[in-house]
């Protein structure tokens, strides 16, 4: 049953507008058609004169409603919703002139036309209302005169029949404003649910733009931040080949080179600054360190100026090589470096001296032989 609804009210038709008017026709008919089955059984008790006319009016009113429906669900709704206002119309207007009615009935059931124009502004556009009023109105002349009615002949019958027909024009105008307005507001509704529709692809398509940009993006920056860590690796290899550079011009420039098993030579070439200095230190005393040796031999020759902060450098290399154990002699210290140490008055008594590293050696010799 819950499926049975939504498949009856399903339209298959594109126009919003005409699926709303199909949905309220197939109601409408609905309706009409349980009002007439319900109202059957009375037509016999209240009217037996007439109830067999009535019963092919009901009978042909529920088949043409049935079909009514059926246009409506396979979306023929302009015929449909036609054929609808056309048989409600053609069963009123038979009450005047096909049924043994009173004069009342026949001048007062035209009134009930109204009830047309109502269903037209619901299931027709706007403007086929002024369609039906000529068709009801015309249609109740004619019911009028075949059925014996004169026209506007009489106090009453003018009365009657005037009032009839301009209640149908009144409602006829009343159910056109109103269509129209509904008809507008709908058109307006429709325009803007397509407005929000081209906006919702406008963003749908600038968030697809802009994720693919997004993506483009961070594919770049992954790109370069590979390039980054390529060059930092790269940076730090450089570094690295620099510092083992610098550690090997450290060591050149300022050499121990063995010649017993614990003696130790290291020539110094060049002036020597604060930073070779501590190069010589650190130089001298870890080659005593890793050769354990007893004697170092440190060549000034090469060294063209020996001031106080050299001596300094000096004595200091002396002092820590005596706290490891190892004699230090200082050899080819030229005549004018001689002449600048007495000059400044640097104390050199504490160490060692020769004029050459050939003196040194021999007397080192001299000494082991002894």
């Amino acid at each position: 049953m819950r499926g049975l609804v939504p498949w009856l009210l399903h339209i298959p038709n594109v126009d919003e507008d005409e699926q709303r008017r199909g949905q309220v026709i197939i109601v409408l008919a609905l309706l009409i058609n349980i009002i007439t089955i319900l109202s059957t059984p009375l037509v016999f008790i209240v009217t037996p004169q007439s109830a067999l006319p009535l019963l092919f009016i009901n009978i042909a009113g529920f088949v043409i409603y049935t079909a009514v429906i059926v246009l409506s669900r396979i979306g023929q709704v302009y015929w449909s919703g036609a054929l609808f206002v056309i048989t409600i119309t053609s069963l009123i207007l038979t009450i005047p002139f096909g049924i043994q009615t009173d004069r009342i009935t026949s001048y007062t059931s035209p009134f009930f036309l109204i009830f047309t124009l109502l269903v037209a502004g619901m299931v027709l556009r706007p403007i086929w209302v002024w369609a039906v009023l000529i068709f009801n109105v015309s249609g109740l002349l004619v019911s009028w005169w075949l059925a014996g009615i004169p026209l506007f002949s009489g106090e009453l019958e003018q009365t009657l029949q005037t009032a009839a027909i301009f209640l149908q024009i009144g409602t006829a105008l009343f159910t056109f404003v109103g269509g129209q307005i509904t008809a507008t507001a709908l058109h307006e509704a429709r325009q803007r649910r397509e407005e929000a529709r081209q906006i919702a692809g406008q963003l749908a398509t600038l968030n697809a733009t802009l994720e693919a940009q997004v993506a483009q993006r961070t594919a770049a920056l992954q790109q370069a931040l590979y390039e980054l860590e390529q060059r930092a690796a790269e940076q730090a290899r450089l570094l690295a080949e620099n510092e083992q550079q610098r550690q090997a011009i450290r060591e050149l420039s300022v050499p121990v080179l063995p010649i017993r098993e614990t003696t130790l030579v290291m020539p110094l070439v060049g002036a020597l600054d604060t930073a070779r200095l501590a190069d010589m230190q650190q130089q001298a005393l870890e080659q005593i360190a890793r050769a354990n040796a007893r004697d170092l031999f440190i060549d000034v020759t090469g060294v063209p100026v020996i001031d106080t902060q050299v001596a300094k450098g000096l004595i200091q290399v002396v002092e820590a090589a005596r706290l490891m154990g190892t004699r230090v002699t200082l050899v080819g210290i030229r005549p004018e470096v001689a002449q600048t140490l007495v000059t400044l008055g640097i104390d050199l008594h504490s160490i060692r001296t020769f004029s050459t590293l050939q003196a040194a050696l021999r007397s080192e010799r001299q000494a082991s032989g002894q």
